[in-house]
């Protein structure tokens, strides 16, 4: 697999095995936990997401080659590429890294980057992971010989907890998800991502430390130390801010991983 410095993770699979529809059931589950996400998907050549008859479209016929909508919620670019598809670098480099956390790939299964393969018994398919190194994970339905993680389409929470650790550097391989949810009890604390609001020195060699879980106006998750040496305005702690895998202190502005209390 080649290293990749952005936060990717893939979803490869036979046309017909649900990829969307897991992504669709995924997404809510991991920003429910503080990530920011993106997708990136491949579709096939004709696809337009514009209308006929709506403006952009009637301006891009016209013939402008390339046409943003923008309103005070959102915004769109649509670029013609008659020159043909771009490269997979750049179609990265059109994200804005700065508000995310982890970009979610579907399809480009030839490309480089971690992948997590879908298999359904019932297509009789062949898995993609023999060949494809990439591969570090699989969703299917039934068991298999091999020796990668394997998650139950059901098990969501699993697969869940799996990416966070992942993407936390965690380095654990969690053992094989049954094929159904797992009870609750059988997940470890759910972890969040925040954004530290306020300078956190890390004293010691303490793995967790007391602090105060929030959101902004924007609905992002901020935290705060809440300790007898730094108080944060009075609030008592509602979460534990993990400390770094890298030995160093936490600054404002930092992204670090939180476990809420049991109330």
């Amino acid at each position: 697999m080649m290293d990749n410095p952005l936060p990717l993770l893939g979803f490869v699979a036979w046309s017909g095995t649900g990829k969307t529809t897991l992504l669709e059931q995924l997404i809510p589950l991991l920003t429910r936990r503080g990530l920011r996400l993106g997708v990136l998907k491949h579709t096939h050549h004709q696809f337009d997401m514009d209308k006929p008859g709506k403006d952009s479209y009637r301006l891009r016929k016209a013939g402008a080659g390339q046409v943003m909508a923008a309103s005070s919620l959102r915004h769109a670019l649509i670029r013609e590429t008659p020159e043909g598809e771009p490269s997979f670098a750049d179609l990265l480099a059109s994200f804005d890294w700065s508000r995310l956390d982890l970009l979610l790939i579907e399809g480009f299964k030839h490309e480089h980057f971690p992948k997590i393969e879908l298999h359904r018994a019932a297509l009789g398919r062949p898995l993609m992971y023999p060949t494809d190194p990439d591969v570090i994970a699989l969703v299917s339905d039934e068991p298999h010989g091999a020796t990668l993680p394997r998650f139950g389409f059901a098990a969501l929470p699993a697969l869940c907890d799996f990416i966070c650790d992942r993407l936390a550097g965690g380095t654990q391989t969690p053992a094989q998800s049954p094929l159904s949810e797992l009870p609750e009890a059988d997940h470890p604390p759910l972890r969040l991502l925040a954004r530290a609001i306020a300078s956190i020195p890390l004293a010691g060699s303490e793995p967790l430390l007391p602090g105060h879980l929030s959101q902004d106006a924007n609905g992002i998750l901020q935290v705060g130390p809440a300790h007898a040496l730094m108080r944060a305005d009075g609030q008592v702690a509602n979460c534990l801010i993990e400390r770094p895998s890298q030995p160093h202190d936490i600054a404002q502005g930092d992204r670090v991983w939180v476990r809420p209390l049991a109330r």
